[in-house]
């Protein structure tokens, strides 16, 4: 094990919160943690948004059929669901369609789209900037398309009007999602027909921005999510939020949605059938709709047929979706990594691995985050696919955090060897042709040759047991309510912490979660097995040594149970320093 500080911290805990979000790169924190909307950019800094509205007025005052096309992912549905329910509350009358993906993940104008030939206005939130051909071929049909998306631009779009603050200089929060900026757009809508009806949607903005892993650490994002988690109104979040209620325990905050919402949202995004996802969107544009459904029977209740409104199901269909996926997910991984083990070589900076007939298309994404997880470097999972007749790979592609590689989009890119690599810095989607893979994983470990990939922990601080007091950790907690993308929390090294093995308990199902307390602090660590030193020696009734001293780095929390509240670090990992035969307990010191 390994850790160390952030870079320029000072270790410095007389102002705990100060020195956690200057690591984090917040040099301002009392601005951040009272955000106001003095911090929101005008929407007139968006390129092309003026000529956006007039398109858009152009065919709403002619009552011209106007499609918006659902992207496959929580911003997509998000960004979508607010641009529909926008148009509704205009006019609950104007004819307009949503349209679907057929395909699981995927993206703006992919071969599996059906533009209906009455559509004379095409919205794409949240992709498409750089769907060249597909634009050109609709233009030329007589179809105007507005896109409203943040994905950075590759090539010129001269076939429609494209809204993207990545292109827009004067936008200078390039951490928005497309949700963000179809908001901004809303915005601008209200301006010219003198409503007020953005806002109402603002809880969907930030469950978008939360989906889409952007970094709060931009105080705009921050601060429409802050707006949005405080007003939730959309019947849909609101019954995945009772859904999860267990999980969450009553607190709404950036981490618990994207934590326990977004992935059961995700999971029936990328696995559900289209009839399911289409049910998921209507509920999101809150379309009140009832259905029977039979419960199951248990010992103390038999089965009873009730009704079910479309957020309930809509919930009850996406949990059951993320256990199905999670399963699927546990059964492929092995898999995976049994093919990682014999075909790839090791030494490879970038693991690229095929997984045909393995990871269904949907869960590439996912797999591949995983695997890069696990291996603690860069992955691009990859399966056969055909396009014209020829058979190619396609697949996702993934960094870690903390990587030493800022973009690995860049690197990508930089070979010259792929067809296709869209979609954000550090994951996105490849496509190359088959016989272009050794070329590639070749020329990755050229570009990549002085790159290493450290297994350390950075810690906010580095303290001695007797610094570790429960003031530091309550005051840490304060900090609970704004951890995400770009605020992760925070972790502290303990060094030369000294335990006596009496003093240990085993508990759990399978005692194997270790805990003790040490100066009125509760450590814990879960699922220790053997080959775990600690929960080894602990085991081992042969063992003299009654005393042992270890260094660790672990996070630091409140558990609350009931109205019991108890500071406790959650141990990531340690090294064992020391074990001591003799250990003097009214003194409390080693001798």
């Amino acid at each position: 094990m390994k850790y160390r500080l952030y870079e320029n911290a000072t270790n410095d805990t007389s102002n705990i919160i100060k020195e956690i979000l200057n690591n984090r790169g917040i040099s301002d924190y009392k601005t951040y943690l009272n955000l106001t909307n003095d911090v929101e950019i005008h929407y007139s800094n968006l390129d092309n948004i003026e000529l956006a509205v007039d398109t858009f007025s152009n065919h709403f005052s002619n009552k011209n059929i106007i499609g918006v096309l659902v992207d496959c992912d929580v911003d997509g549905y998000t960004s979508a669901s607010i641009m529909y329910k926008y148009i509704k509350l205009m006019d609950a009358n104007y004819p307009l369609k949503y349209i679907l993906h057929t395909k699981s993940k995927a993206h703006g104008l992919s071969d599996d789209v059906i533009i209906d030939n009455d559509i004379k206005l095409l919205i794409i939130p949240d992709a498409a900037s750089n769907d060249v051909e597909q634009c050109k071929a609709l233009k030329s049909n007589g179809v105007d398309i507005i896109i409203l998306d943040h994905h950075e631009i590759e090539k010129e779009n001269p076939y429609a009007i494209v809204v993207n603050n990545m292109k827009s200089d004067k936008y200078y929060n390039k951490n928005l999602s497309g949700v963000g900026i179809v908001y901004k757009f809303l915005q601008a809508l209200d301006d010219y027909y003198w409503n007020e009806y953005a806002d109402e949607f603002i809880d969907l903005v930030a469950l978008g921005n939360i989906g889409d892993m952007m970094d709060i650490r931009s105080f705009e994002t921050k601060y429409l999510i802050n707006k949005g988690l405080s007003n939730i109104k959309n019947k849909c979040f609101n019954a995945f939020i009772k859904a999860q209620e267990y999980s969450i325990n009553g607190k709404i905050n950036i981490h618990n949605i994207q934590w326990y919402i977004v992935p059961v949202l995700n999971a029936l995004i990328r696995i559900g059938s289209y009839e399911e996802r289409e049910l998921l969107f209507r509920a999101f544009v809150e379309q009140d709709e009832f259905f029977e459904y039979k419960t199951r029977a248990t010992k103390d209740k038999p089965s009873e047929v009730i009704k079910e409104s479309i957020y309930e199901r809509a919930a009850r269909l996406c949990k059951n979706a993320k256990s199905r996926q999670d399963n699927t997910i546990e059964k492929n991984i092995s898999v995976i990594m049994d093919k990682i083990e014999n075909e790839c070589d090791q030494n490879d900076k970038i693991i690229i691995v095929d997984g045909t007939d393995i990871v269904d298309n949907g869960l590439i994404g996912v797999m591949a985050m995983k695997i890069a997880d696990i291996y603690n470097k860069p992955c691009i999972l990859i399966n056969k696919c055909i396009e014209n007749n020829e058979i190619k790979y396609s697949g996702s592609a993934r960094n870690t955090n903390n990587s030493p590689i800022v973009s690995l989009k860049d690197i990508i890119n930089t070979t010259h060897l792929f067809e296709l690599a869209q979609g954000h810095n550090n994951a996105f989607g490849i496509k190359l042709k088959i016989d272009k893979v050794n070329k590639v994983k070749e020329k990755l470990n050229e570009l990549l040759k002085d790159v290493v990939y450290e297994n350390t922990y950075i810690v906010d601080f580095i303290l001695s047991q007797d610094e570790v007091t429960a003031y530091l950790i309550n005051e840490i907690s304060k900090l609970n309510n704004i951890i995400g993308q770009g605020i992760d929390e925070c972790r502290i090294a303990v060094e030369n912490l000294v335990i006596n093995k009496k003093d240990i308990q085993l508990l759990g199902k399978e005692s194997n979660t270790i805990t003790f307390v040490k100066n009125n602090i509760k450590y814990i660590q879960f699922k220790c097995r053997q080959g775990n030193l600690l929960f080894d020696w602990i085991n081992d009734t042969w063992d003299e040594n009654n005393t042992v001293e270890i260094n660790l780095v672990g996070k630091p929390n409140v558990n609350e149970y009931g109205s019991i509240k108890m500071p406790q670090i959650m141990i990531d990992d340690f090294n064992i320093i020391r074990f001591i035969k003799s250990y003097n307990e009214d003194e409390d010191s080693i001798w």
